[in-house]
């Protein structure tokens, strides 16, 4: 366990940490995060011992930090910076030994076998084996930092510390290393304290978060608790939203420009559209925000196209790769669009005695608002004719809520009735 207690530290007079409490337990990851200056790495040097606090105090393994002896201190703490400039020019296989050093005794320290069997393990762990005769100049950043991770690893410690270990790893990089890193605390109960700048990958793999705010602690917490967008907002003194994660309850949040968004300014009536014999679709330059209740492709997708039919009419589409493109049709079927307005279109397709409704909005709306239209569509079809649904989408040009929701409702109803009319469906 790391206790820190009370701590207050800085640099000469000035004061940067003032007052942290916390504790971490055997195998948890604890993420540290705050603005720039708010005391992330100061803190961090304190925790290693590399800073003496002015008063409090930090224990390791219920020991302070500072009665340790350097070398046993390294048996059981090892930091992994985020970028180590290495003079010379050692093999990785070097380079890792190094991380043997803490355990070798004597006037003429050697590596042992032992040692070496460590030293390949580790390297195996973070797939650098592959690099053991190379020169670690010869490697990109991204695989040298699994480099020094293995390094860290073979000190064998009980706790690892993170100074911004991915700030210059590209993104499948950053994965590697954090899953290896979690993977550790699971496997072998590894304590692990890191420093971040992005607060999302911070959410992902941290058990708790603590949020700095100008040398203080702001919040300490499971990353649902701490990050909640009205925090960030005040102690980054920016403007976030919230986003829910597809897969994990993490939190995740964007930032959102300042100017206005392309997709604000969509005009319905840039767009092209067609309903005749070959099919049905609409295309716009500008991204749309989609809720699909189609039973093999349904959910939400940021798409500039939708469209349904022949292949005929999806050659004459520009850009395949921005199209939900729904199943082409067979057999008999109908088309209609009902008052193509700027601020709405409806699209409907009688097929086999089964109905595909498209809704087109101009209005920006929340996903939760879109999924709340979504059920009120269903309603209103089914007060109108009892022919099955096929499948349902909604279209809205952003992510807002929409406002004067009532006339909306009243709107879509009479635009509704007279497209399942016109499709003879009622």
């Amino acid at each position: 366990m790391i206790q820190v207690k009370e701590v207050r530290g800085g640099y000469g007079e000035k004061e940067v940490i003032r007052g942290i409490n916390f504790e971490v337990k055997q195998g948890e990851f604890l993420g540290i995060l705050g603005p720039n200056g708010s005391g992330k790495s100061t803190l961090l040097k304190l925790i290693s011992g590399m800073l003496a606090p002015k008063s409090g105090e930090v224990r390791v393994s219920g020991q302070l930090v500072q009665s340790y002896r350097p070398k046993v201190l390294s048996q059981k703490m090892a930091v992994l910076p985020q970028k180590t400039d290495q003079a010379f020019s050692f093999t990785v296989g070097e380079t890792v030994q190094f991380g043997r050093y803490p355990y070798q005794k004597g006037w003429l320290q050697s590596v042992t076998q032992e040692d070496m069997q460590i030293v390949n393990k580790v390297m195996e762990q973070t797939d650098v084996a592959q690099f053991k005769d190379q020169s670690i100049h010869e490697l990109s950043g991204g695989e040298q930092q699994r480099v020094y991770l293995a390094q860290a690893l073979a000190q064998q410690p009980e706790y690892l510390l993170l100074d911004e270990p991915t700030s210059f790893l590209d993104l499948a990089y950053q994965k590697d290393l954090l899953d290896l890193i979690k993977e550790e605390t699971t496997s072998s109960r590894l304590t692990v304290i890191g420093v971040f700048h992005d607060v999302n990958i911070a959410s992902l793999y941290c058990d708790r978060l603590l949020l700095l705010d100008e040398g203080k602690t702001e919040m300490i917490g499971q990353p649902h608790h701490v990050l909640t967008p009205e925090r960030i907002n005040r102690v980054y003194e920016t403007n976030v939203t919230p986003l829910q994660h597809p897969f994990r309850p993490n939190p995740q949040l964007i930032i959102e420009p300042a100017g206005e968004s392309l997709a604000s300014n969509a005009k319905l009536a840039d767009g092209w559209s067609t309903y005749d014999k070959e099919g049905m679709a609409f295309s716009i330059k500008q991204p749309l925000r989609i809720l699909s209740s189609h039973e093999k492709r349904g959910g939400f997708f940021w798409k500039r196209s939708l469209g349904t039919g022949s292949e005929t009419l999806l050659d004459e589409l520009d850009d395949r790769e921005a199209l939900l493109f729904y199943d082409q049709t067979n057999g008999s079927k109908q088309f209609a669009a009902e008052d193509t307005e700027d601020d709405m279109v409806l699209y409907g397709m009688r097929q086999q005695d089964e109905l595909t409704i498209w809704l087109v909005l101009k209005e920006t709306r929340s996903d939760g608002s879109s999924v709340q239209l979504m059920g009120q569509l269903v309603h209103m079809i089914k007060q109108a004719t009892s022919m099955p649904i096929h499948h349902l989408c909604i279209a809205t040009a952003g992510m807002q809520e929409t406002k004067n929701g009532e006339l909306l409702q009243e709107r879509l109803r009479q635009k509704l009735h007279r497209l399942l009319y016109t499709l003879n469906a009622i």
